[in-house]
């Protein structure tokens, strides 16, 4: 036979109200765990961490702090024009030196003739910077050098070894100022005079070094060369 529910809590008084009693005890102690010591309290050691009290809520800027921005963003948010980047000065060139090939040779200012044909300097072992050409050194614009590759009284000239320069090789320009610029070659052409390509001239674009000599048949009429070796170079 079923036992009835409510004659069971009739006949078990005590162990009910024992169980209620413990289940208050251990309220009362957990409810004692989180108040504040009175008096009476164990204390903490010195060493002990001093007890949390509740504050006010975080601040959620002080959690996650705005990110720092550089100056010129800066600048931009508050609506002012961005600072301009200084210009790069370029330098008058003085020498040249061809480091693998053991060439080092004076460089002087030159300018074109009437006929429009660029003006060389006469001795072999002086190069000629085309004066209307960009400085060495500088933000953009092609460099130009010239040279005799030879002379009937002064023998080789410095750019002789154009002829043979190989991709990758070092060049490098010293200026009036001290300064040294260097480049590597890119790149080796020969072309018939008359079909000098006008951006070898090219007075914007990229900085980059043009060397150009003279190259091909040699015409012993006109005692001149057919063609023009160019060598290019970009800044390294």
């Amino acid at each position: 036979m079923a036992r009835d529910p409510v004659a069971a809590r009739r006949a078990a008084p005590g162990r009910v109200s024992r169980a209620l009693v413990a289940a208050g005890a251990v309220c009362v102690l957990a409810g004692l765990t989180m108040l504040a010591p009175g008096p009476g309290a164990v204390v903490a050691p010195l060493d002990a961490p001093a007890p949390v009290r509740p504050g006010p809520p975080p601040d959620p800027l002080a959690l996650h702090p705005a990110p720092v921005v550089d100056g010129e963003l800066a600048r931009l948010l508050a609506g002012e024009a961005p600072v301009p980047e200084p210009v790069r000065a370029g330098t008058v060139p003085v020498e040249l030196v061809l480091p693998a090939r053991d060439v080092r040779a004076p460089v002087v200012a030159v300018t074109t003739g009437p006929e429009g044909a660029l003006v060389v300097p006469e001795p072999p072992s002086t190069v000629g910077w085309w004066s209307p050409s960009a400085l060495p050194g500088g933000a953009a614009g092609t460099t130009v050098l010239a040279g005799h590759v030879d002379s009937a009284t002064g023998g080789l000239g410095a750019l002789a070894v154009l002829r043979h320069v190989g991709e990758g090789e070092e060049v490098v320009l010293t200026g009036a100022d001290g300064r040294s610029v260097g480049y590597r070659v890119s790149a080796r052409r020969q072309y018939a005079k008359a079909e000098l390509p006008p951006e070898v001239f090219a007075p914007g674009g990229p900085p980059r070094l043009v060397l150009i000599t003279c190259g091909g048949a040699f015409d012993r009429r006109t005692r001149h060369y057919a063609d023009n070796v160019v060598v290019f170079a970009e800044p390294t």
